[in-house]
């Protein structure tokens, strides 16, 4: 019975993990979708985010209602609730692993379905952003990703040029005080110089552009996905092995 109960509550405090785990993941995805920083505004495949927001909010209730089932079946020692959280746990590992599988068979055909072109990026940010003070959500979006990456438009400076809605409405600037370097904290710091900023002078200007930069950022991570993949089928083998044993100890 010792070792009955010790996988008993072993397995309610993985279900309460994976019930918060749940809970916060469609916090994420809510968050997602609401956009509050207005990221959505800044990329052409708006489509794509609003999707993954959608994903990541019903993982997380699935999640979370897995949780909480697998709670309630542990603690009221219910036949019925463990059996139903078996199977459902089951259905969810077979189908990540035959995701798992098919990710990796058609990985090429995947890396070139995934792959953002910069194109995408420049042709909205020649056609849409308007300036610093305007209070637009792309404009402003852009201004605060600028300022906190330390970069400048996609590719570079140039692309505020030829012909672009910024040229248009800023005909004698040649691009925005966010693409200056900044003294002190980002992104309150101020400019360390608008004028030598305006004539390119090095350590004024932030002369990389933001594809490569965030590209880079986005690089120190893409590991944490399968991590995190992994350790998450490892956890559902337990959670299987911990409802089949107390399925078969529970009267």
């Amino acid at each position: 019975m010792g070792v009955l109960s010790c996988v008993k509550y072993l397995m309610f405090i993985f279900n309460v993990l994976v019930f918060a785990g749940g809970t916060c993941l469609s916090g994420v995805g809510v968050w997602v979708a609401v956009d509050p920083a207005g990221f959505q505004d800044i990329v052409a495949s708006k489509a794509v985010l609003s999707a993954g927001a959608y994903l990541l909010l019903a993982a997380g209730i699935a999640l979370s209602l897995l949780g909480f089932l697998g709670c309630c079946g542990a603690l009221r020692r219910s036949r019925p609730l463990l059996l139903a959280f078996f199977i459902l746990v089951s259905l969810v590992f077979l189908t990540q692993l035959v995701g798992a599988v098919l990710f990796l068979v058609h990985w090429k055909q995947t890396t070139l379905i995934l792959q953002i072109r910069p194109e995408l990026f420049l042709s909205e940010l020649r056609r849409s952003y308007c300036g610093d003070e305007d209070a637009e959500v792309f404009s402003t979006a852009w201004n605060t990703l600028m300022i906190t990456f330390s970069c400048c438009g996609v590719l570079g400076p140039e692309d505020f040029g030829n012909g672009s809605r910024f040229q248009e409405l800023h005909p004698g600037t040649p691009w925005p005080q966010a693409c200056c370097t900044r003294d002190g904290l980002l992104p309150v710091g101020e400019l360390r110089g608008w004028e030598q900023c305006r004539e390119r002078s090095p350590g004024y200007i932030h002369e990389q552009g933001c594809f490569s930069t965030v590209g880079r950022s986005l690089q120190k991570y893409t590991s944490v996905p399968g991590a995190c993949g992994l350790a998450v089928l490892g956890i559902e083998i337990f959670a299987m092995f911990f409802a089949f044993c107390l399925y078969y100890n529970f009267d």
